[in-house]
């Protein structure tokens, strides 16, 4: 926390001193944003790494697990044009069970995900065309809320499989926070009266982890 609090305050003064362009009256902008979340981890890199005995849902095996997050941004525009922005996002996901022996395969689970960013943006303009990009440091918090049982296999004397036991359900809640780096690149149509409407991608590389989500939604805002 206290290195995020020293590279906070080296960006401020380092954003607001940099260079002499002609200050702007504008300075704060407020975005927001509902749309698509999709975790991509499972179809960048498929397979569960298990042994052979236990079943593997096709429903999930590569695939994306697609849901739907919601997210706000405040931003302060310095001096260089350089925007400092904290983003703010809560997202789910929803994707078929993979218990396994199948038991549940009608059954579908939902991730949680929520996400604080602090980003550098850079905002380039054409008139009233205004296109962003940037990237900083996240913080992720994963909760993966399941009910699962213990399988052990049964072997014979030539050391075959030739059943299985069945353990009792319990839940095995997964809960897990990692640092990452956030890029996004958005498009929007600024009006006269500061409204901006536009379209926000963004994807996000969770240290130990690698690439892990994508978003694309709709967005609104306001620059005051």
């Amino acid at each position: 926390m206290r290195v995020l609090i020293l590279v906070t305050a080296f960006l401020l003064l380092f954003l607001e001193n940099t260079g002499a362009q002609k200050d702007t009256l504008k300075r704060f902008s407020f975005y927001a944003g509902c749309g698509y979340f999709g975790d991509i981890l499972q179809f960048l890199d498929p397979g569960f790494d298990e042994p052979q005995y236990v079943k593997i849902n096709p429903g999930v095996l590569g695939k994306i697990y697609h849901g739907q997050n919601i997210w706000f941004r405040f931003g302060y525009k310095f001096k260089t044009d350089f925007i400092l922005s904290c983003y703010l996002s809560l997202a789910k996901t929803n994707y078929e069970y993979n218990d396994a022996l199948g038991l549940y395969w009608d059954e579908y689970l939902t991730d949680n995900y929520s996400f604080i960013d602090l980003m550098i943006i850079k905002e380039i303009n054409r008139k009233s065309n205004y296109f962003s990009f940037g990237t900083g440091i996240l913080l992720r918090d994963y909760h993966n809320p399941d009910v699962n049982y213990d399988i052990e296999p049964i072997y014979n004397e030539f050391n075959e499989i030739i059943d299985v036991e069945i353990g009792l359900p319990h839940p095995t809640n997964l809960k897990m926070k990692d640092l990452g780096v956030p890029f996004i690149f958005e498009y929007s149509y600024r009006f006269k009266n500061q409204l901006s409407l536009g379209i926000s991608c963004s994807t996000n590389l969770i240290f130990d982890i690698g690439f892990e989500t994508i978003q694309i939604s709709p967005l609104i805002g306001f620059v005051f």
